[in-house]
């Protein structure tokens, strides 16, 4: 057993961590309690059940400060032994409180949450909806009020979880004493945890009627849109969920796949649907060679997939919709953004990011003439814009509204966003000037190679560039 000492204002928090036996990245089962006694007792009960995986407990305390708890969470993540797609979260009865606050401000760092007991915010707690929690109901009083706000107990937190959609909560009895033991001891908590992966999750946010995103574990964002007689899913993420049984649970039409960009991030497993619309010269790489764009195929030799060709112009008919096709390259030589004017959406991809930068990949010596192409491909569509008044534009990470800091792009859960910059006809606007400001030399491009990241921006628009 390591103890690691945790400094901050207060003096310290101090953790204890049990290293797996297994070689490389690892589950993690993180554990809160408010004794160091009782978090080496735990640490110890968890670990002896937990087949390979490491278990940090934590010692946390009510005057704790959240931001450091997040920064050190956040610290685990970026461990080079740890699957950051496995993190769970549990806690004694004593510490159950900072499970539910911990799940409810930072639910896309954990595969998995079980919470014995313990009081949380009912609103807050929604948050949590997409995130697989086992909860067990003691004998606490079902209401109390904390900082002139209600706080609740497990069994109407379950219900606020279920009110909000969530299909994957489960509410257990627990009238027992020491009933997290209990839990750890016979009710297989650990093995459940253990089972818990983020890549296989999904994250589904209804937008309007006939439009839901899609969120995966890597942030990326897919779009589901109805028409009367099929629907269109624009991308398929980077999940390795069973991304076509949950779009064919949310929809009855049959449906087909439009991709923005041949990322993987954008057409994984693409082979998971039948009909697939990508830009024709797109295609024509792959039938030049097959495996041009890594992570398109689950499967090899597929020969089911059709994939069919769409340029400037391109309409996909669902029925009583159209959804258009407009050419918009620099992120990729072909991307292109879909535009459906019945339900006022514009679906982006990464062709001017979303809300924090778009990603040019070029060698250094061919920049210049990148940022050339996507300023004449971004002023064809200028002109245009009136045609999008009061449309939603919507990128391929949509939490990327929230910045690029994955530390900090969950703080509007707990109110405490420092930075929002959705994407809309500004950006554009301003990418046009960022691109002018490159050409022009107004922005040095010395500038640009020292920076982190070779960044630079002009008002709502940055760009970072990925030389290769």
């Amino acid at each position: 057993m390591k103890i690691l000492s945790i400094p901050n204002e207060n003096g310290k928090m101090t953790c204890f961590w049990e290293e797996g036996a297994s070689s490389g990245k690892k589950p993690l089962i993180i554990c809160l309690a408010d004794k160091e006694e009782d978090a080496q007792r735990d640490l110890n009960l968890l670990f002896s059940q937990a087949n390979g995986a490491s278990v940090a407990a934590l010692v946390i305390y009510p005057q704790t400060e959240e931001q450091i708890v997040g920064d050190w969470l956040y610290s685990l993540r970026q461990r080079e032994d740890v699957d950051e797609n496995r993190i769970t979260l549990t806690g004694t009865l004593s510490a159950a409180d900072w499970v539910w606050r911990l799940g409810s401000h930072f639910p896309q760092w954990f595969a998995g949450i079980c919470a014995v007991g313990g009081y949380g915010d009912p609103y807050e707690v929604r948050a949590m909806k997409n995130v697989p929690v086992r909860a067990y109901l003691v004998e606490e009083e079902p209401q109390i009020i904390r900082k002139e706000k209600v706080a609740v107990n497990v069994d109407q937190l379950v219900m606020s979880l279920l009110t909000a959609g969530s299909e994957c909560v489960e509410m257990r009895s627990m009238y027992e004493k020491n009933p997290w033991n209990k839990a750890i001891q016979e009710d297989g908590v650990v093995s459940w945890l253990l089972e818990q992966n983020r890549k296989h999750q999904f994250q589904v946010i209804w937008l309007k009627p006939g439009v839901w995103r899609i969120d995966d574990w890597f942030s990326s964002s897919c779009y589901l849109i109805e028409g009367q007689d099929k629907a269109l899913l624009i991308d398929t993420s980077l999940g390795e969920g069973n991304l076509a049984e949950l779009v064919t649970s949310l929809t009855n039409l049959p449906v087909e796949v439009a991709i923005t960009h041949p990322h993987g991030d954008h057409m994984h497993w693409v082979d998971s649907f039948d009909r697939v619309y990508l830009h024709k010269d797109d295609i024509a790489l792959m039938r030049e060679k097959s495996d041009v764009f890594p992570a398109t195929f689950r499967y090899p030799n597929n020969s089911h997939t059709e994939f069919i060709p769409i340029e400037e112009g391109t309409k996909i008919h669902l029925g009583d919709i159209d959804v258009e096709v407009w050419e918009l390259s620099g992120h990729t030589a072909h991307s292109v953004v879909f535009v459906d004017r019945s339900h006022k959406c514009i679906f982006t991809g990464d062709a001017i990011g979303s809300g924090y930068i778009v990603l040019l990949i070029c060698s250094e010596e061919h920049a210049m003439e990148t940022v050339e192409q996507y300023r004449e491909s971004l002023m064809k569509i200028t002109p245009r814009m009136s045609e999008l008044k009061n449309f939603a534009w919507l990128g391929g990470h949509g939490i990327q509204e929230n910045g690029c800091d994955p530390r900090h792009q969950q703080d509007y859960l707990a109110g405490e966003s420092q930075y929002f910059n959705p994407i809309r006809q500004q950006v554009m606007l301003d990418m046009i000037c960022l691109c002018n400001n490159l050409i022009s030399g107004k922005i040095s491009w010395k500038s640009v190679i020292d920076s982190p990241e070779h960044y630079c921006n002009t008002g709502s628009a940055g760009i970072f560039f990925h030389f290769i």
